[in-house]
């Protein structure tokens, strides 16, 4: 059974964005023809996230401190555009309307290498443990916020590891204080399990979704959260894309 077509424009503070979902080709999950009726009883859904023109790319960040080992300047991570518009580091997230689901926690890690945190931007379950490296020859540090509240202040030389664990659903931010200021990453800590990241063609999926409806929610570190319902049929792959307008980026 295909996916019914959704096609939702919102209108928020001057963005336009434009999200649908078209019908594809069945989707037949693997393992369902032996798994029984009830393992079928999923579809997937897949999509791209998308930035509209204008906009314009940003430029390198200056670097201020250690520039005999960090250079002049590195990579503007924040908003990464492919050719085509795609929108990479973007989180998706799907709540089921029923009943909440069940994440598992796991663990990541977030490295400092040549002057920036990697990776830039990950997703973990609530209750995953983080580990925190330094891969350089100086001293980094690890200041993750909550919105406005310290979580944890880390000092990192190279031979220091430490572990967190990540207790809160939400986006923690993170910097180096250590006069690093271009240095920035995001870790999108969650309460699903049916999460997805986009690579840089803006391009995402999520496999073996229990058949049903969602909130489904996108968020990325310029652009915030756009939220909107989708429906996963059974046997069914559901299409989704997401413009967002470059024309006020934060």
């Amino acid at each position: 059974m295909g996916a019914a077509r959704l096609l939702a424009i919102f209108l928020l503070g001057g963005l336009v964005e434009t999200m649908r979902a078209v019908p594809a080709a069945p989707f037949v999950p693997i393992g369902a023809a032996w798994l029984g009726e009830a393992s079928a009883a999923v579809g997937s859904l897949e999509g791209r996230v998308v930035l509209a023109p204008p906009f314009q790319k940003p430029r390198p960040l200056p670097v201020f401190k250690n520039r005999d080992f960090c250079g002049a300047v590195v990579v503007n991570e924040s908003l990464l555009v492919g050719e085509d518009g795609g929108l990479q580091n973007a989180a998706v997230l799907l709540r089921p309307v029923a009943a909440p689901a069940v994440t598992r926690p796991g663990f990541v890690t977030l490295d400092n290498e040549h002057c920036r945190f990697t990776p830039h931007v990950q997703i973990a379950a609530v209750g995953s443990e983080l580990l925190l490296k330094n891969s350089d020859p100086i001293l980094h540090t690890v200041h993750a916020r909550m919105g406005t509240e310290t979580l944890f202040n880390v000092g990192l030389p190279v031979w220091r590891r430490v572990v967190k664990r990540l207790d809160r659903a939400g986006v923690i931010r993170i910097d180096c204080d250590v006069l690093h200021t271009w240095m920035s990453a995001a870790i999108v800590v969650t309460d699903t399990p049916y999460v997805a990241l986009t690579d840089g063609s803006g391009r995402f999926k999520l496999e073996r979704v229990p058949a049903g409806g969602y909130e489904m929610e996108i968020w990325h570190e310029r652009l915030g959260w756009r939220r909107l319902r989708v429906l996963v049929s059974r046997n069914a792959l559901t299409h989704v894309e997401v413009i967002y307008s470059g024309a006020k980026i934060r």
